[in-house]
């Protein structure tokens, strides 16, 4: 790839990009597998630039295998000086640290763009796609057990919404594979969840009360992918404006998973598929709609973004992107509703290649808040067949109360 773009020198400074191309995983960075390092890789040669203490002696033998040299960490800046005039030397700005970037001699040719491996890493391949799907299982097994318990203890006046965050994590634990939390869960009560971002905390304790609306938005690594989910559930009475709110996050949820478009369209045209519902009401959120979701890697990855700032990068085949639309009420509630899927083929026509979603993520919807006469059929139908789907992959692995909880919340409308 680089000899046909006329590259001599690839300098990589994002981690996950480094841990991608190396297929390699860490533990530096809360919530990420990287390790901190600087990779440089021309036609001849490929270093990584790291902390030899960090390597274990069989990642140091198979990195020695593929020929990739091993550098101490602080040498980088070095290197990049040495690289002689007239050659080209390729790497993103957005991920080149100024140290680096001001040791770059003069006469070398610096062309800029997306970091390569960053093109490679957002194309996921069937084994990826294999894995995560095994990882979403899991991650929907361990967020019914949690839903179940949070339901059924709730009315105790002991839960809080931190003691509810980790009593998830410890449900993820139980999981095969798993690995960490894939970012700091947001576990949002009430008024709270109208703060697309809040984070819990013991010092600051709210107590999860059997009534309204309850956010959870949260994720995992596991060996075999990584998961990021939010669900929004009725603990009780609701007000009609929340009902209503949630219908709508609901229809504009439905609105792109179910969305076909033509091989080329950007997140900024999709994005349009999830507001529709919601501009007809006049009502907006204030955030992207949707990311890219890394593979064991970081949970927020490029270049794809679904949104209204501008991402002129298309949607194309094996990227694997969230669907998160919401509508937050300062002071009163916040609902957001967050699956995962991936991009695939749909029909060829004389128009030309269309492309549309397949969902990864296995955690029922919850059908209490939804006013179903604002519900299309095909959407009702959409709901109940999306619930039927989490039933049936779900139930071999829970039992007792908790797959009695999946029954109930899998219920058609």
């Amino acid at each position: 790839m680089m000899k046909s773009k006329g590259i001599d020198y690839h300098f990589i400074g994002s981690l996950d990009d480094i841990a991608y191309v190396l297929n390699i995983r860490a533990n530096d960075v809360q919530c990420n597998p990287v390790v901190i390092s600087y990779l440089l890789v021309s036609e001849n040669s490929c270093n990584l630039y790291i902390d030899k203490s960090k390597l274990s002696q069989e990642v140091a033998d198979y990195l020695k295998e593929n020929n990739i040299s091993i550098k101490a960490y602080e040498v980088i800046a070095r290197d990049i000086s040495d690289i002689e005039a007239k050659k080209t030397l390729y790497l993103e700005t957005k991920k080149t640290n100024v140290a680096v970037y001001s040791s770059i001699g003069r006469g070398v040719n610096v062309v800029t763009g997306l970091n390569l491996t960053s093109i490679m890493k957002c194309h996921k391949n069937e084994i990826e796609i294999k894995n995560t799907k095994n990882a979403f299982i899991k991650d929907g097994v361990a967020l019914v057990r949690y839903l179940n318990w949070l339901e059924t203890g709730v009315s105790t006046g002991t839960i809080t919404e931190m003691i509810a965050s980790e009593k998830l994590l410890e449900f993820r634990k139980q999981q095969d594979l798993f690995i960490e939390d894939s970012f700091e869960s947001i576990s949002a009560y009430g008024a709270n969840a109208s703060m697309p971002h809040y984070k819990p905390s013991h010092e600051h304790p709210v107590k999860v009360e059997p009534r309204g609306l309850y956010l959870i938005d949260s994720g995992g690594h596991y060996l075999d992918g990584t998961t990021d989910i939010t669900r929004t559930v009725a603990l009780g009475e609701l007000k009609p404006e929340e009902i209503y709110h949630y219908t709508l996050v609901l229809k504009a949820h439905i609105a792109l998973m179910e969305a076909k478009f033509l091989e080329g369209t950007n997140g900024g045209y999709l994005d349009a598929f999830t507001r529709y519902n919601l501009w007809k009401q006049r009502i907006n959120f204030n955030h992207g709609t949707g990311h890219g979701v890394g593979h064991v890697l970081n949970v927020h990855e490029g270049p794809q973004r679904i949104g209204t700032a501008g991402n002129e990068y298309p949607m194309e085949v094996g990227m694997v992107t969230s669907d998160e639309p919401g509508i937050y009420i300062s002071g009163s509630h916040g609902i957001r509703i967050e699956s995962i899927m991936v991009c695939v083929k749909d029909e060829m026509t004389e128009f030309g290649q269309f492309l549309k979603f397949d969902n990864l993520t296995v955690v029922p919807i919850d059908t209490r808040p939804v006013d179903k006469s604002l519900m299309s059929e095909e959407e009702i139908t959409w709901l109940n067949d999306y619930n039927k789907m989490c039933y049936e992959k779900l139930s071999p692995y829970l039992s007792g109360h908790d797959l009695e909880y999946l029954r109930e919340q899998c219920k058609e409308i």
